[in-house]
């Protein structure tokens, strides 16, 4: 069978799900929910995504991203590498965790955000798990009830901004919205291939795709204003490790550790391509390739890592 497609664009919008291997169970119990919550709010820190909705069941989840970065890949290999060691561990198992390559479709948000995240909300109560989607603990759909889920896990804002400006308002009519679909069948029904939308929104993605330029006339292909200039971000990196930012751009076997930081960071908070961070840095793109991929593994084991990468990047960002 052919792999998926893997389509990544700045402010690419996701439906993402992943079952277990042999549609076998992927949590035992609420300490591994719990413990895959945190790998989220984790990757959410390191690699900026947006998160609207998510689900967790027995044997699969599904999760609703938005991509500012275009690292689509990169976000779901550290959530499903990092679970999958973590669950390994702690049962005493081996091997696969997931049934193959996790599956995303890319949508079109203007159309699907509010389809999408209702039918996500609804997966325990069709599965019969809840008679309604608030009874269900490890879903998205307690934090959009709240009256301020700013500090949560989830994005609620691009959702209830649809219905009204005023958070009680829009909290009441969003509840109304899913309730009335309570048997409803998936939006996803409607995809061509990997894409769900339009016929004008998949000829765009696909022009897209063949690089032609068409990028000002499709709103989810745009560049963000949170992009930070690569100088800033050594300087960033410097500045935290108290360190020279010549010894960051150059090679030296005392800073090899913070500089493969700077480099990633630099790939992660200014958009630059590969082959561009690397010309910053003096190397080749295979040289800035590793040292990222080096970083993304360390941050999965090694706490104290993910810890400065976070720390660095909310200095860049301030």
């Amino acid at each position: 069978m052919a792999r998926q497609l893997r389509i990544e664009y700045e402010g690419a919008f996701y439906h993402v799900t992943s079952r277990g291997n042999q549609r076998e169970k992927i949590y035992w119990d609420d300490k591994d929910r719990e413990e895959f919550k945190k790998i989220l709010k984790r990757t959410k820190e390191i690699y900026g995504y947006l998160l609207h909705a998510h689900v967790l069941m027995n044997n699969h989840y599904h999760l609703l991203i938005e991509t500012p970065y275009a690292n689509i890949k990169q976000i779901m290999q550290n959530i499903n590498t990092s679970y999958t060691v973590y669950v390994n561990r702690r049962h005493k198992r081996f091997g696969h965790l997931f049934q193959g390559r996790y599956k995303a479709f890319i949508v079109d948000k203007e159309s699907y955000l509010l389809e999408l995240g209702r039918y996500i909300h609804l997966n325990p109560v069709r599965a019969g798990a809840v008679r309604m989607p608030e009874d269900y603990e490890w879903s998205s759909y307690r934090e959009y009830l709240q009256r301020d889920s700013e500090h949560g896990l989830t994005n609620t804002d691009g959702t209830l901004y649809s219905f009204s400006r005023k958070r009680a308002i829009a909290v009441k009519k969003y509840q109304e919205f899913v309730n009335a679909s309570i048997t409803g069948e998936s939006p996803l029904k409607g995809a061509v291939g990997s894409i769900l939308g339009d016929e004008t929104f998949r000829d765009r993605v696909v022009k897209h795709l063949k690089g032609i330029p068409d990028k000002a006339e499709i709103p989810e292909i745009k560049k963000f204003e949170t992009k930070h200039n690569i100088e800033d971000i050594v300087k960033a990196v410097a500045e935290y490790y108290g360190v020279k930012e010549g010894d960051l751009l150059k090679r030296k076997k005392t800073t090899e550790r913070q500089r493969k930081i700077a480099m990633y960071l630099c790939k992660m908070l200014s958009g630059r391509k590969n082959i561009e961070v690397g010309r910053e840095f003096g190397v080749t793109l295979q040289a800035i390739t590793n040292a990222i991929r080096d970083i993304e593994r360390r941050s999965d084991k090694d706490q104290k890592v993910n810890n400065e990468i976070i720390l660095i990047k909310e200095s860049v960002e301030e």
